[in-house]
């Protein structure tokens, strides 16, 4: 088992911070915007390319990690939520289908939002790690805006709850996954170091709190598209 690495910060609003989501919209427009401009992009082709390069990345990642001595099981498995949805949205950019849409968008968007606004490095800023950190979150934000834009991606109704459901079954899952080795995945063990607001009391009455804030997401998420649901609905 490879070293523990401890976590690194990015003060929230700081001027670094500010450089690093400029430059994160930026090349998110920049790539979700390339088939609007460029007709002889297949939309399809443009989405597996994008798989792709989130392939690699995951690979580079570990092979990273494992070559500094870092890559243990306690840190390194994919099992926290961010990583889960990382894969459903590679997944979803091969074959698309509407209920895996549906969890990358509740779930990608939740954990994308926050892991960008509070950023925390598990694994540390050093090297190849601090790319891999905007290239794992912000990824899922464009996957989630080029879903919406290309692949005409709407939530159904009550989709929102039945996301929330699928997230108790993940999370008893990883739970479990922690007991056996040790860890703290989903922040279901120990509560976040990094200084987030909705991060209440001590364990485990955090997660508590956690889950309701989750559900209240879920459901603000749908919201831009409930009423454009209900019209389709009437019709």
């Amino acid at each position: 088992m490879g070293k523990i690495h401890p976590p690194a910060f990015i003060e929230p609003f700081s001027p670094f911070w500010w450089e690093c989501m400029v430059m994160i919209i930026l090349i998110i427009t920049i790539v979700v915007r390339v088939p609007l401009h460029f007709k002889k992009v297949n939309v399809k082709t443009y989405a597996t390319f994008i798989a792709l390069f989130f392939s690699i990345n995951f690979l580079v990642e570990n092979y990273y990690n494992y070559q500094e001595g870092y890559w243990n099981v306690k840190q390194n498995l994919p099992a926290h939520l961010c990583s889960i949805s990382y894969f459903l949205c590679i997944a979803l950019l091969l074959n698309y289908k509407q209920w895996l849409a549906e969890c990358v968008y509740y779930w990608g968007l939740a954990g994308g939002i926050h892991s960008l606004l509070t950023p925390e490095f598990t694994l540390g800023m050093d090297g190849y790690n601090f790319y891999a950190y905007f290239i794992d979150h912000a990824g899922m934000l464009l996957v989630i805006a080029y879903m919406i834009l290309h692949l005409d991606f709407r939530p159904r109704p009550k989709s929102w709850i039945w996301i929330f459901g699928y997230t108790q079954i993940v999370a008893i899952g990883v739970g479990l996954v922690n007991y056996a080795v040790g860890a703290n995945y989903m922040y279901l063990s120990a509560k976040p170091e990094v200084n987030n607001p909705f991060v209440i009391g001590e364990w485990p009455y955090y997660i508590l709190v956690l889950e309701l804030v989750g559900l209240l997401h879920f459901w603000a998420f749908y919201l831009p598209f409930a009423k454009k649901n209900k019209q389709v609905f009437v019709h």
